[in-house]
């Protein structure tokens, strides 16, 4: 009987809002499709606030997500400034190498949600793999930070497989990477991965190296002070102002009002996202007065007019830059701003927008997801290139190596050249390289950590250069290829 087959997941964990995202492999027509399916939570949001807080009954417990939010906003509305209490309570802030325990209660939550919309139970959770999102501009100790509370929290390192920068996961979610639909156009060269979110306004150029869709990430240029929480916070002045004209009351004079007024208005910033309007209502928001204001998309658009030319002062910085960009893609929940859009395009007029069946708000994860699909499917596709993901190991302390036999099958004196050094990443092939082998001779992979211990062996070598790939499955099981055959242990 075979083993159950591994469940793809990708992992968008970011400070304002995380993602899940399942992703099957389907032929269509002999050709490989990757099916993407994002993962709602209990209460049916296709999101889940990254967000901790302590459990009022149970000392030692946490709740997580919506609830946790609910919770802190009642903290703000008796006294704390919810603003300050969301951001201490926010998993990535206080992430401390992956001990936090937050964090580690996070990633258990996502684990499960995994599991349960995946079909595979929380007692065959061990299947999942999953790609995590991380920024472009991370370095190697924030990622094995991400990565090792990632693992701790879904209670195995092993289910964490890759790490893959967001500009390259929106790159593979609109099919620039090939290998399964959609399909980005076969004539595009140089792209611009736009990511405008909580976290601010990111922009990074992604070429096209030589005809094989491999990709090379190249130079990020970033804003931080324009983010979704400014949107936000430009909607909490518009009611603020609407509010004190009709009944005379300050809200900014309450935090108890504020604290009520702001989930009230993130509602409505998200809802403008995709509607034409929104309505924000709060029953009793001060004194007893209810607060109750229309915004159009017109108004909506002159109130977030400084944020949205902000943005669009840096990305006329990257196209004054003379790269001659032929592709734009959005990611982030700002971009799904109609008014962001056209802006965009207006700007890189004649460009490739992406495909309309990626939504911006989940671009990262879906890429994520793609990505994990071909790595469980271990399929090659040309995804791997400078800058776009990041080494994570799924295989700590394996040591192997290639080395000449003599005659009677025994290894020649120092001959062992060691080819994977203490890590090795899953579905990514190194290749080992035994120079001088003579004609006829014989040669093995080796596993150095054991003793040397003869794991391949590969007979009647011809002579030169002996070139022998090495890739790790996701299970754990060693593929070996020697020209065109591989053998699997």
């Amino acid at each position: 009987m075979s083993a159950p087959k591994s469940v793809a997941v990708g992992v968008d964990v970011s400070p304002g809002f995380s993602r899940l995202c399942t992703a099957s492999l389907v032929y269509k027509s002999g050709l490989p499709s990757v099916t993407p399916s994002v993962i709602s939570n209990a209460l049916g949001f296709r999101s889940t606030p990254t967000v901790v807080a302590p459990d009022e009954s149970d000392a030692d417990a946490f709740i997580v997500g919506e609830a946790a939010k609910k919770a802190l906003t009642r903290v703000g509305a008796n006294g704390e400034n919810k603003g300050e209490v969301l951001e201490s309570a926010n998993v990535l802030a206080k992430m401390k190498g992956g001990d936090d325990k937050d964090a580690l209660t996070f990633f258990a939550h996502l684990k499960e949600l995994a599991a349960e919309a995946s079909g595979v139970g929380m007692k065959a959770s061990d299947r999942l793999k999953c790609v995590l999102a991380v920024p472009a501009t991370s370095t190697q100790s924030s990622v094995d930070g991400l990565v090792a509370a990632a693992g701790a929290g879904f209670n195995k390192p092993t289910s964490i497989v890759a790490a893959i920068t967001r500009p390259a996961a929106i790159c593979v979610a609109h099919g620039l990477t090939g290998g399964h639909a959609p399909a980005a156009p076969p004539s595009w060269s140089v792209a611009l991965a736009v990511d405008w979110d909580y976290t601010g306004l990111t922009a990074t150029v992604v070429r096209r190296v030589g005809s094989s869709g491999l990709l090379q990430l190249g130079d990020t240029v970033e804003d931080k002070t324009v983010t979704s929480q400014t949107l936000v916070d430009a909607m909490m002045a518009h009611c603020a102002t609407q509010f004190k004209r009709k009944s005379g009351l300050d809200v900014w004079e309450s935090k108890k009002a504020i604290a009520k007024l702001r989930p009230a208005c993130e509602t409505a910033v998200r809802t403008l996202g995709k509607g034409a309007k929104a309505d924000v209502e709060v029953d009793g928001l001060m004194d007893g007065v209810d607060l109750r204001v229309p915004v159009s998309k017109p108004r909506w658009d002159m109130l977030i007019g400084s944020a949205v030319g902000k943005g669009k002062a840096l990305l006329e910085g990257i196209k004054g830059s003379g790269v001659e960009i032929d592709t734009v893609l959005l990611s982030g929940d700002v971009c799904e701003m109609p008014s962001v859009k056209a802006m965009v395009a207006g700007l890189f007029e004649g460009a490739w927008m992406g495909s309309p069946a990626v939504p911006c708000d989940e671009a990262v994860v879906i890429g994520c997801a793609i990505h994990a699909c071909f790595l469980v499917e271990g399929m090659v596709y040309d995804s791997v290139g400078k800058g776009l993901t990041a080494n994570v190991s799924v295989a700590e302390g394996v040591t192997l190596g290639l080395a000449t036999l003599d005659e009677e099958g025994n290894i020649q004196g120092d001959s062992v050249k060691t080819v994977i050094a203490g890590k090795a990443v899953a579905g990514v092939e190194v290749e080992g390289v035994l120079s001088g082998v003579k004609k006829g001779a014989s040669a093995a992979v080796v596993d150095v950590n054991g003793g040397n211990k003869v794991i391949v062996k590969i007979g009647d070598c011809d002579e030169g250069d002996l070139r022998v790939g090495l890739k790790l499955g996701l299970e754990g099981g060693l593929v070996v290829r020697v020209g065109a055959t591989e053998i699997a242990c």
